[in-house]
């Protein structure tokens, strides 16, 4: 494989400089090398260390003849008429001798000492350090080896003396291992490849006997979920290549820390009993890179993790006792350092669950406050039923973490079992999660009025808890919100949000910004929403988040901010979180959530080209809305997507029951006035439509939905080019181009109609300031027109295509098409990426479905 990148870093070695090369074993040292010298044939002098260079002759005799086969030494250099006394590296005018030699030479040469490692002799180590001390100018030194050689590389690195080249640059990226793979006849997704890339940490032997043994896996999930311990050859290399070269009392060290990861110097002491622990690892990290250090201050340590998962399988097997021992010497470190997190993750290991019960009580407020809740989840699974039945505090717990994550039903079968063991005298502590529980579970499914009620007290009654007493606020702005009070709702969500930046609190902080986006939602601010709920994201990235409802609420309104951008793709993908939100097979749709994410789909799918399906999705939405009335907003966004979309479907009757209802709903309100005038204008009384829109367009009327007013222009610009007033026309065209572009909201005019489009496109270059959002709205209505169903395949994926669902082999497809079988494997894996396949035979199924392919066999 060609690496530039690492070949430009050997070229970066400025004259005068050593070059170093050190990685464990199978980082691709020597190919590296031989790459670079490739570039310097005639001047690069190669030797092969081994065991046997320890004796000192054989290492100069091996050093000057590399020398003098290198065509940069002339036929009457010295250097080729130098002998090799008895003990060259204590003869001090030898070594000179050398020196001088080789500073003579016209031209730079490279000298490459390969496996320097091997030399481990005192007498070639003291002559390698004389060299290496009196390098001449004409010499560039290139040591490389799986541990750094012997010399004060301190001092060196402190003058500018070392161009070094370690694990971390030698790791291959996702692009490099993905052409390796290639090479092999592996072909992954890309899911795929990033897992094996992070179990291997860009090892390049791991991903090359990942490689052969992929070739023969019947299942590759499967294979790669533990893919050290389903390799055979990893285990026999691992063996071979670094664990039977390590002293025994090393590896004894790396196996009672093998439980940990990452971890420190003084976790190290405390696992294996030996003071000197952290001086082992320091010493490991800086001769054989099989730890690296990160963190702040560099205390922290990582073992490769093939390695590490193969100490840790082999100590099970050899001390299957001592495993739990060390989880629990773990649990208590953590512990006592004030991380509860991998505490109770040891203490788990461990099978320890008095352990976990006393853990979980002393740190569960920090768990909640910290966004922790699959940590809380995963361990209260683990305790099991009999645990949280005998104690209300875990049993609350475990229903504040249902009901953060959707799933209504185990809540109330928890908050029944804390009820059922009810202490009479109950601490503050307990009552206040109690309350915290109960307002959360109602502000999923209850309507606005008891939403306020139940969260009028939430800060009181967390007392002195201050992530509960945050939790309380966020869910009164909530309520507040819900409750069509914005204004207030900012207020509390401001305040509980700076509370939360001011004690650390990055969970509850995202949780903030996500409902002050909310409020901006419903302000019409929607491109300072979609900015907010991003932030949110930023703050707490990870599984943590994900599967909270913080992350559902930011999720539902970065898709409604790329609806509103007609980015219909983009918001189908952004709904992911929401959809699945509480989806668990005894729980109802929940009423917070359920309506607005399938109407944000169902519309997205209307303007993708999915009309029926999009208005199935509408439908189920509003009757949602129907049976359990939360928002009036909720109700007048939901008619502002389904009445247009039955209405360009022809759907008359669901076109009159949706603006009957809305108007049932809200009453004399915009929306409602909007809807009016395009059942109007739909029936062809433009004059009648015109007049029923002038209370919205002068805001004599306000809108629940604040796009409405950009729909209401847009309407008045079509009705004035259907009765021939062209220039009122321009000037409701110019006031839609005005609000879209402070809004940031494209789809009104993207997806308008046609009078609108064709107005706009006669009139571009006309626009002055207005010019790009006007050109940024035809972009989007034309990639909106174009067929759903294409998926962008260049010609030659077009041609590879064609011949998939042929038994021909790749290398077959190749030589049909003239290309290297490499060439079809990069178009095979973007098809599979283009179509969401896994597999040749899901990516023939899905063009057939797709229609890019005429139904046949495979």
């Amino acid at each position: 494989m060609h690496r530039p990148r690492l070949v430009d870093a050997m070229e970066a070695a400025a004259p005068g400089q050593l070059s170093l090369v050190s990685a464990p074993a199978g980082y691709g040292k020597t190919l590296l090398l031989a790459e670079w010298a490739h570039q310097h044939t005639d001047a690069t002098a190669w030797v092969s260390l081994d065991a046997d260079d320890n004796d000192d002759r054989r290492f100069w005799s091996a050093v000057l003849s590399a020398l003098t086969s290198c065509a940069a030494v002339p036929e009457d250099s010295a250097v080729r008429r130098l002998a090799v006394p008895g003990r060259p590296s204590r003869d001090p005018a030898f070594l000179a001798a050398v020196v001088n030699a080789v500073d003579l030479l016209p031209a730079r040469v490279h000298l490459i000492l390969d496996d320097v490692h091997e030399l481990t002799a005192p007498d070639p180590l003291h002559g390698l350090a004389d060299l290496v001390r009196d390098r001449p100018t004409a010499l560039h030194l290139v040591l490389a080896g799986r541990s750094d050689p012997r010399l004060p590389l301190s001092r060196m690195r402190l003058n500018g003396e070392v161009c070094e080249t370690r694990a971390a640059a030698l790791r291959f990226s996702m692009r490099e291992a993905d052409e390796m793979l290639a090479g092999t006849d592996v072909v992954l997704r890309p899911d795929q490849l990033r897992l094996l890339v992070a179990q291997t940490d860009g090892w390049a032997a791991g991903l090359r006997l990942a490689a052969l043994s992929l070739r023969e896996a019947d299942d590759t999930d499967r294979f790669l979920t533990d893919f050290a311990g389903n390799s055979r050859a990893i285990s026999d290399y691992l063996v071979d290549e670094i664990i039977t070269r390590l002293p025994s009392g090393t590896l004894e060290v790396l196996r009672a820390v093998s439980v940990c990861d990452p971890l420190s110097a003084p976790l190290a002491v405390t696992l294996t009993g030996r003071p000197d622990a952290g001086e082992v690892l320091d010493r490991l990290e800086h001769d054989t890179s099989l730890l690296l250090s990160a963190g702040e201050g560099r205390t922290w340590y990582r073992l490769h993790p093939l390695l590490r998962s193969h100490l840790l399988a082999d100590l099970r097997r050899r001390r299957p006792d001592l495993v739990p021992d060390l989880h629990r010497r773990a649990a208590d470190w953590y512990d006592g350092q004030g991380h509860p997190v991998p505490a109770i993750g040891h203490a788990r290991q461990a099978g320890d669950s008095d352990r976990v019960t006393q853990l979980l009580r002393r740190n569960a407020v920090s768990l909640i406050a910290d966004g922790a809740y699959r940590v809380l989840r995963e361990t209260l699974d683990g305790l099991g039923g009999r645990f949280l039945a005998q104690d209300p505090w875990l049993a609350l717990l475990a229903a504040l973490v249902d009901v953060e994550t959707g799933a209504l039903a185990a809540a109330d079968a928890h908050l029944d079992c804390a009820d059922s063991v009810w202490p009479a005298e109950p601490r503050p502590e307990l009552t206040a999660l109690r309350v915290l529980v109960h307002a959360r579970r109602v502000s999923l499914t209850g309507d606005p009025v008891e939403m306020v009620q139940v969260t009028e007290d939430l800060g009181a009654a967390s007392g002195e808890h201050h992530g509960l007493a945050v939790i309380g606020e966020l869910d009164r702005a909530l309520a507040l919100l819900t409750a069509d009070r914005p204004a207030e709702a900012q207020a509390v969500a401001e305040a509980a949000t700076q509370r939360a930046r001011l004690w650390a609190q990055p969970y509850l902080v995202a949780r903030g910004l996500t409902v002050l986006a909310a409020v901006e939602s419903v302000r019409g601010n929607y491109r300072r929403m979609v900015a907010l709920a991003e932030e949110a994201d930023e703050v707490v990235p990870g599984a943590d988040w994900e599967t909270t409802a913080g992350a559902v609420m930011s999720s539902i309104l970065r898709a409604y901010g790329a609806l509103l951008r007609a980015e219909p793709a983009a918001c189908l993908d952004l709904l992911g979180p929401a959809l699945g939100f509480g989806d668990a097979p005894d729980d109802a749709p929940l009423d917070a959530v359920e309506p607005t994410a399938r109407g944000l789909r169902g519309a997205a799918l209307v303007d993708l080209g999915r009309v029926t399906d999009g208005l199935d999705e509408l439908r189920r939405a509003r009757t949602r809305t129907v049976d359990h009335p939360r928002m009036a907003a909720t109700s007048a966004f939901l008619a502002s997507l389904e009445y247009p979309a039955a209405t360009l479907a022809g759907h008359r009757e669901v076109a009159r029951t949706v603006a009957d209802w809305v108007e049932d709903s809200l009453g004399p309100t915009g929306d409602v006035v909007l809807l009016r005038a395009q059942r109007l204008t739909a029936m062809g009384r433009h004059s009648g439509a015109a007049e029923a829109l002038r209370p919205l367009l002068d805001g004599t009327l306000r809108a629940f939905v604040p796009w409405a007013v950009l729909e209401a222009w847009v309407l008045d610009c079509r009705l004035a080019v259907l009765t021939g007033r062209r220039e009122h026309a321009r000037a409701s065209l110019n006031r839609a181009l005005e609000w879209s572009e402070a809004t940031d909201v494209l789809r009104p005019l993207a997806c308008g109609p046609t009078e609108v489009a064709d107005l706009l496109t006669s009139l571009l270059g006309s626009f002055d300031t207005r010019e790009p959002i006007a050109r940024r709205v035809l972009r989007a209505r034309l990639a909106l027109s174009a067929d759903e169903t294409r998926v962008g395949l260049t010609g030659r994926e077009r041609a590879v295509l064609d011949l998939l669902p042929s038994q021909r082999s790749f290398g077959e497809i190749a030589s049909e098409l003239a290309v290297s079988p490499t060439t079809v494997k990069t178009h095979v894996r973007a098809l599979y990426s283009k179509l969401g396949a896994s597999s040749r035979r899901e990516a023939v199924d899905q063009a057939r479905h797709r229609g890019l392919l005429f139904p046949g066999p495979s």
